[in-house]
């Protein structure tokens, strides 16, 4: 019988900052809660926030050193396939409670994109290892169209020098915009309800190098076809960003890159592109702002 009420945590994800960062609902559920999928889409539509994450505890007997959970996404419109900062949000709201011993740095998730990875580090963060994206040179015709929501969007002549599309199933959504240094990127005023879908691909990455000399870059991400119209913070974004700077930055496969994404909300990262593995490990913090209890209606 499903539960009357539902325990939630929100947190902000990839900042140390409360009211920054990527804000996320958490939710660990029994193994036999009994809500249908249909509910969990309305819970997550009811928060409103660009991902709530579900939990249900999954852990082989023979773990030790590590805890294995089910984890499940869902936008205020949709399931996502695959999710950065609300990983992050539920490795820190699992390492922060009773059910992950304080000598346990290492949770797996089980998701429809593969097993996920997560590390408690000395230093607070949270390192988060997920599969690394492609990008490839778009075709005349995505080219263009992308080059003319961007101008749409932003209201200027903007100098756009590449872009680009992702490649493989969990990528193959995303188009990479990069925009001529000279624009201030941060404080540029756009529009999200214009970066509609092009030809398969709905979520948009603008991104130039970054604006200070510790930063390698910058990005802000667009998806208004998920529900979200400026995604606050995309950790699964960097996952084709960190790639693709790094060989267009000719950085070391392994090197540490310092990256923000510049929305209002902000969003700081750590980003290691291990090559040979075609992995991203993305390090940040997060931070609890409040704890809850969802009431749930008797008919589910």
């Amino acid at each position: 019988m499903p539960p009357s009420t539902l325990p939630y945590t929100v947190v902000d994800a990839f900042t140390k900052r409360i009211f920054g960062g990527g804000p996320a609902s958490v939710i660990v559920l029994d193994n036999d809660h009994g809500i249908t999928d249909e509910t969990l889409q309305l819970i997550a539509r009811e928060f409103n926030f660009s991902e709530t994450a579900f939990i249900t505890p999954r852990s082989a007997i023979n773990e030790s050193a590590s805890r294995s959970f089910a984890l499940r996404w869902f936008t205020p419109t949709m399931e996502a396939p695959i999710c950065g900062h609300a990983t992050l949000a539920s490795a820190y709201v699992l390492f922060s409670s009773l059910q992950i011993p304080d000598n346990v740095n290492v949770v797996h998730f089980h998701t429809l994109a593969g097993e996920l990875t997560c590390r408690r580090l000395e230093d607070g963060k949270i390192e988060l290892e997920l599969p690394a994206g492609d990008t490839t040179k778009a075709d005349a015709y995505i080219e263009q169209k992308a080059i003319d929501v961007v101008r749409k969007a932003v209201g200027n002549q903007v100098d756009v020098k590449f872009v680009g599309v992702g490649g493989g199933e969990s990528f193959n959504m995303f188009i990479l915009i990069q925009l001529d240094d000279s624009f201030d990127l941060q404080r540029a005023e756009i529009d999200p309800s214009i970066f509609v879908g092009i030809g398969g691909y709905t979520a948009f990455i603008l991104t130039t190098t970054g604006s200070t000399p510790n930063e390698k870059f910058i990005s802000r991400v667009f998806a208004p076809d998920w529900g979200v119209g400026e995604d606050p913070v995309c950790g699964f974004a960097h996952c084709m960003l960190g790639p693709y700077w790094q060989k267009h930055l000719e950085i070391q496969s392994g090197e540490v890159m310092v990256a923000k994404q510049v929305s209002k909300r902000g969003g700081d990262f750590e980003v290691i592109w291990d090559e040979k593995n075609g992995t991203c490990r993305l390090r940040g913090h997060a931070t609890i702002t409040r704890k809850g209890e969802l009431l749930l209606p008797e008919q589910l």
